[in-house]
């Protein structure tokens, strides 16, 4: 198994200095990977909880041209029995199994997610063991094969099926792009840090990629994707789904987050959902605003809702709706909104895909085109303040420039009315391109996630730490959305599973 790691890796290397800006080396390592997948994963425990009495040493994860499986029949059968047996009133919840089925068809549970190993989850264990199971095959002959059972209990009934794997999410995320070279990044805080990973094999999360997520009031995380939205409380997981909400449990939610009352804010299906703890969920129709589509729901200090659209954003304000467009603020470069962000002094920050305004609380509006600030031809895509009135804003050029772009990069906006701009020449980013921020009210730091660089810790003085797949334990170097709970918990949404970051 070393030996195919290091070749994977060896090969890795050389396709990235042959192909350096190209995805040939992803898609070539991928293609190796799941080839020669069957002998390195043999005997690998997917889930946390391990059960270690399974004989069979060698086997593959979900492979075969026809995959090992229990008959739909039999999984319902053993919910049926289940749910005669035990009363799940108020509970919402799900355990997954991983199941070797070997070659002959003998079953053995290898795997599951219950943490607290309950006496339900001891038998739903003696069932899948005594299943009849189909052997997976390979040309026609039986092999050994894992796969994963996942058992859901919503409005008081279980249910069962089978959850398939997509390969193509175990392949290694290969190494990050470090522009700056520069710097040698000795991160001496990172032993202060507890980094937790879950991903769609080892939890009930519905997906790897978190297209959004949000923390309530309650420090209960929102976590939204392609596949579907979940909920976790800091120990288990929740699924929204069809028995507590108007969504399956694959439904794409684009985006979510939470507003100054705690209600839950959803995009999906191009329809506005609102959640309210105790009432549940309500549709909102803002159709004539949002014909285009909403690219994020960004909650506002002042307790208004803003929607960026490609028409304009949308203001929302106790079922007030507003339309903020080149019609009704000339000013504006573009209908075309990427982000809005209103900071401490009241002050309404809009980016454009021609650039960037901003809107005083008198309405008196500079444009950042003609202002000689890092901002100019920029669009914002983020933005964070600090206790001091300090503004941090990630900036994407409108003139969309391929590669390492250093107009890019972190533009600051002091409190004394000083602008400074941080890239990966001129300071210890790693690159220049930034998906997201969040200032640590806790330890007074500033978090950066970025594209290819992995997460950046930076002390807002002179010392920046940039934590990856290849020397911490980030599960890669994408990383879409911070935030942060009550307690001081990071959370982190990436390319390759959920990470939450707990100072020691």
């Amino acid at each position: 198994m070393v030996f195919w790691v290091w070749f994977l890796l060896f090969i890795n290397g050389m396709l990235a200095s042959l192909y350096p800006t190209t995805k040939v080396c992803k898609l070539l390592l991928i293609s190796l990977f799941v080839f020669f997948l069957p002998s390195t994963l043999s005997a690998q425990y997917l889930f946390l909880e391990k059960i270690e009495a399974c004989g069979n040493a060698s086997f593959c994860m979900d492979c075969g041209d026809k995959k090992a499986t229990c008959d739909q029949f039999t999984l319902d059968y053993i919910c049926g029995q289940i749910n005669r047996r035990y009363s799940f009133k108020d509970v919402n919840t799900s355990i997954t199994f991983q199941v070797l089925v070997e070659s002959s068809g003998f079953s053995c549970v290898l795997s599951h997610s219950d943490v607290t190993n309950s006496s339900l989850t001891s038998e739903l264990i003696r069932y899948l063991n005594g299943n009849i199971w189909k052997a997976a095959k390979e040309n026609g002959k039986p092999i050994s094969a894992s796969v994963n059972v996942m058992f859901r209990i919503a409005n008081g009934v279980m249910s069962a099926r089978m959850l398939r794997m997509d390969l193509s999410q175990l392949a290694p995320p290969g190494d990050p792009v470090i522009y700056n070279k520069t710097i040698t990044y000795t991160n001496p805080s990172l032993k202060n840090y507890d980094f937790k990973v879950w991903t769609r094999y080892n939890s009930p999360l519905p997906d790897n990629i978190g297209q959004s997520a949000a923390v309530d009031k309650s420090d209960i995380l929102w976590y939204a994707t392609a596949k579907g939205l979940t909920r976790f409380d800091g120990e288990g997981f929740t699924p929204v789904n069809e028995f507590n909400s108007p969504f399956t449990a694959e439904t794409p939610v684009q985006d979510i987050t939470v507003d100054k009352d705690n209600f839950k804010w959803a995009y999906a299906y191009n329809r506005v959902y609102k959640y309210q703890d105790g009432a549940g969920w309500q549709i909102y129709d803002f159709k004539k605003f949002l014909a285009s589509g909403v690219n994020h729901i960004l909650n506002s200090r002042n307790g208004k809702l803003l929607f960026t659209t490609k028409d304009g954003l949308v203001v929302v304000k106790k079922d007030k709706v507003v339309l903020l467009n080149k019609k009704t603020i000339p000013q504006l470069p573009s209908s075309n909104i990427s982000y809005a962000f209103d900071d401490s002094q009241q002050r309404l920050w809009i980016g454009t895909s021609k650039g960037t305004i901003m809107m005083d609380g008198h309405s008196i509006i500079t444009k950042f085109n003609t202002a000689n600030t890092p901002l100019k031809n920029m669009s914002i895509s983020g933005a964070t303040e600090d206790e001091n009135g300090n503004i941090y804003f990630s900036m994407v050029d409108c003139n969309k420039v391929e590669g390492d772009n250093d107009r890019e990069g972190i533009a600051v906006l002091k409190a004394n009315g000083q602008w400074l701009h941080y890239n990966d020449k001129n300071s210890g980013m790693p690159a220049n391109h930034v998906n997201t921020m969040l200032y640590d009210k806790f330890e007074h730091v500033l978090w950066i996630g970025t594209d290819q660089s992995g997460l950046v810790r930076f002390n807002l003085k002179d010392e920046w730490e940039n934590y990856h797949n290849n020397n911490s334990a980030m599960p890669g170097f994408t990383v879409y959305q911070l935030m942060q709970d009550s307690k001081g918990d990071i959370y982190a949404t990436t390319a390759n599973g959920l990470t939450r970051i707990k100072k020691k």
